[in-house]
């Protein structure tokens, strides 16, 4: 089976000769592996882990939003960062973390469709014609969060509503127009499509599934008839303890849910492939929080083993850490992963 086929065949929840495998890592870590691994490039290194699927996005060609001193960076949608001397960016603020009147909401520079170019994404459906196509990083309410500020957004969501209904309305316009070009621009090409929203802490939700379902499934559900109006797939991404939202996420129409992080509270892969794995897929799962930091390279071997056959049964299950991996994480553990995900079965 060539890449893309094998993906296909998962979200199909049909059992294929391995499981799909997929990568995300941290800028610093790509580096390090290429250098360790003598690899020439991010493809080569893709290529010899066996990844089966590859991530695309648009380009910013928009305006410069940035601080004119230094001060901080500051992207398209308001979140502001500040570099470290080793080049790091630290999140530190956003612009709106002090408005408080609603027009200082209307008046922010909530970004155009124009500000952003898909076509470099023709020369990398060519490119990449085996591979399974995922596209995007859609953020509906986190990324409203982080302009806004945490605990100004969770204060909206109580005493403005509206406020919350406005920004999450801002994001999910855009992208919904961001996801329609895409389609057009690849003419049909994409496979899965992204949405993120970080909802969960290590040992909890960070809502209640009454302002989940009142700010944050509506818009998911938006997204994702969207998707299914191509006839796509919908992956949500969030970290944390999410199994509250998991009924509601499958009813809004969600047919992906990455990271499954197993030390979090409820989110044990059995148990979420047990009880939800004939109406999901799941995507990630491989413990990045103390397996792959700390476990040796034979006992990161047997955890890659157990995790596929849990989640292999009935197809619905792309291996996958269970967030980007980090740079605390030794280079012979990620190589020992991804070997042996390519051997189960293969």
């Amino acid at each position: 089976m060539r890449g893309r086929e094998r993906v296909l065949a998962a979200l199909e929840h049909r059992e294929t000769g391995r499981v799909p495998l997929d990568f995300w890592a941290e800028a610093g870590v790509w580096k390090r592996l290429l250098r360790d691994l003598r690899l020439p490039s991010k493809r080569a290194l893709l290529e010899r882990f066996r990844i089966d699927l590859r991530w695309m996005d648009h380009r910013y060609i928009g305006p410069d939003f940035s601080d004119p001193s230094g001060a901080y960076l500051e992207n398209m949608w308001g979140e502001r960062f500040r570099v470290t001397p080793e080049g790091e960016q630290l999140a530190c603020g956003g612009a709106l973390d002090h408005a408080a009147r609603f027009e200082e909401l209307e008046a922010h520079h909530w970004p155009s469709n124009d500000w952003v170019d898909q076509s470099h994404l023709v020369e990398q459906i060519q490119q990449d014609a085996d591979y399974a196509l995922l596209y995007g990083y859609a953020d509906i309410w986190q990324r409203a969060a982080m302009v806004r500020g945490l605990d100004g957004m969770f204060f909206d969501m109580v005493e403005r509503p509206e406020w919350v209904h406005f920004m999450t309305g801002k994001l999910t316009d855009f992208y919904r127009e961001d996801w329609t070009r895409a389609m057009e621009t690849t003419r049909g090409r994409i496979d899965i499509f992204l949405l993120i929203s970080d909802l969960g802490a290590q040992h909890a939700p960070m809502m209640s599934l009454a302002l989940f379902r009142e700010f944050v499934k509506p818009r998911v559900r938006q997204m994702a008839d969207l998707v299914h109006s191509f006839g796509k797939t919908l992956m949500f991404h969030s970290c944390g303890s999410v199994r509250l939202y998991i009924e509601d996420l499958i009813e809004a129409g969600v047919d992906i849910l990455n990271p499954i992080q197993p030390l979090c509270k409820g989110m044990s892969p059995a148990g979420l492939k047990q009880d939800f794995g004939a109406r999901l897929c799941f995507h990630g799962g491989m413990d990045i929080q103390s397996v792959l930091p700390h476990g040796s390279p034979n006992e990161v071997r047997s955890a890659t083993r157990d995790l596929i056959e849990t989640m292999r049964p009935g197809g619905g299950f792309i291996f996958c850490p269970s967030h980007t991996l980090l740079p605390d994480i030794p280079t012979e553990n990620i190589a020992a992963m991804y070997d042996e995900a390519g051997r189960q079965g293969g």
